[in-house]
């Protein structure tokens, strides 16, 4: 055998060992991944705080109030985000009360996804993929809520697939179509459209709130916000 032709064998041997290891490689990834989605689908949903559902006579989509309101209230957040969570379960009710209630104002909720990108994983996508699924039935505000009295830190499981379809079975809506909505990622584009427009409007963190195009310094301040819309008021 000349050493022209031994260089050619060994080389085809390499080549075959490297496909080898390839191959091999991309099975080791099947495996894992197929184990990962199993175990995920066969571990406990784990206890849920149940937040009582309520009537939202003025709600539309992710928007709250009257179309026609003076002020217009714009709030970027995300699911996971715990000031997010404050702002939702205390300062967000009282503006609702106060102004959106009494017509004054039109409370109007936008997604900016900041978490996932800090810690990993995509609970806060899912979920804000998971309240537009919740919202075509009509019910944004409630799931919204439902979500938001059920953080439980950042990245730690709390928004997995089979825990944002248990909420959205505990306030009642029709599974069979939230399922398919979820599990088509129907929304993923319309999640992606409010973080454009968060862009373009300079946000970059969560939550941030503009009140008629003016940004709040403190969106957690119940006092600034009848301050700043007092103003506006008298404009």
């Amino acid at each position: 055998m000349s050493k022209r032709e031994e260089m050619r064998r060994r080389r085809q041997a390499q080549t075959r060992q490297r496909q080898l290891a390839v191959i091999g490689v991309i099975v080791v990834i099947a495996f894992v991944t197929v184990g990962w989605l199993i175990y995920q689908n066969s571990r406990p949903i784990g206890e849920f705080v149940t937040v009582p559902t309520e009537e939202y006579l003025l709600a539309s989509g992710k928007s709250l109030g009257q179309a026609d309101a003076p002020i217009a209230i714009l709030v970027f957040s995300d699911f996971q985000c715990p000031f997010c969570g404050v702002l939702a379960t205390s300062t967000e009710e009282q503006v609702i009360e106060t102004f959106v209630s009494t017509g004054q104002a039109r409370l109007e909720y936008r997604h900016f996804i900041v978490v996932d990108g800090n810690v990993g994983g995509s609970e806060s996508r899912d979920a804000a993929e998971a309240s537009e699924c919740a919202a075509e039935q009509g019910q944004f505000w409630n799931y919204h809520n439902f979500v938001f009295g059920n953080q439980q830190g950042e990245g730690r499981g709390a928004f997995a697939d089979r825990r944002l379809k248990a909420f959205a079975e505990a306030i009642g809506l029709d599974m069979t179509q939230f399922n398919a909505c979820y599990d088509s990622n129907r929304y993923a584009g319309a999640v992606r459209s409010d973080e454009a427009l968060g862009t373009q409007m300079g946000v970059t963190s969560t939550p941030s709130v503009f009140i008629n195009g003016y940004r709040m310094d403190n969106p957690l301040d119940m006092a600034e916000y009848e301050r700043v819309i007092s103003a506006q008021l008298q404009q």
